[in-house]
């Protein structure tokens, strides 16, 4: 996926109703196609070990920010379906990301001494398209509870954030109720993780999942 993406939050989405507004804005308003269904995964795996001291990993030395997830946690983030499924893991407080085979889940899964399953959270919903953007939107679940609304908005022609963020913000701001609650997913350092900040892929969507879950305490 080419581009600059922007992860947010809308905290005090009506579920269905929600989700079919922002889809009558799109459609009608900004005269978007329907791509399909979409959907999205981000699991948490919690471990008794610290395995940044145990096996000295080499990580930045950097003072941890609010809501940073621990050495001993995990987060697996799963984007696509089929034969386009994606998979990302972020550890090390959040300093590590790396992508990984399809089978390197059910290697974890039997894992159960070194990681168990504590919690996930899926988001099920819309992908469209416009002349040069893709927007997703879906209903999030974390576990049973219902927890608002994903909106995933990619602008194609430009992979640096700080020099897209005014043209998604202006996108947003055509679908989204003025009222509405919005956690926009901010102070995401991607150089905590060793990721270029002027030039976006795959893996720093993932860390934007993974920032806004933990930052929110969603996961």
């Amino acid at each position: 996926m080419a581009g600059s993406t922007w992860v947010l939050w809308w905290k005090d989405a009506q579920g269905t109703a929600s989700l079919g507004l922002l889809q009558e804005r799109l459609l009608r308003g900004l005269r978007a196609s329907l791509k399909g269904r979409w959907s999205m995964d981000t699991k948490l795996f919690h471990s008794p070990y610290n395995f940044v001291q145990h096996q000295n990993i080499k990580v930045p030395a950097l003072t941890a920010p609010r809501g940073t997830a621990s050495d001993q946690s995990m987060y697996l983030v799963i984007r696509g379906q089929g034969t386009s499924r994606r998979q990302f893991y972020v550890m090390a407080s959040n300093r590590v990301v790396v992508e990984a085979e399809p089978e390197m889940e059910s290697i974890v899964l039997r894992l159960k001494n070194l990681w168990t399953p504590r919690q996930t959270a899926r988001v099920e919903g819309y992908s469209y398209e416009g002349d040069d953007w893709i927007i997703r939107t879906g209903n999030m679940m974390v576990g049973t509870s219902y927890k608002g609304l994903i909106i995933e908005i990619n602008y194609l022609p430009c992979s640096n954030p700080e020099q897209t963020r005014g043209l998604m913000l202006e996108l947003l701001t055509m679908i989204l109720p003025e009222d509405a609650q919005v956690d926009a997913n901010n102070g995401v350092d991607y150089r905590r993780a060793g990721l270029d900040p002027c030039r976006m892929t795959d893996r720093h969507t993932a860390y934007q999942y993974v920032h806004l879950f933990t930052q929110s305490s969603l996961l």
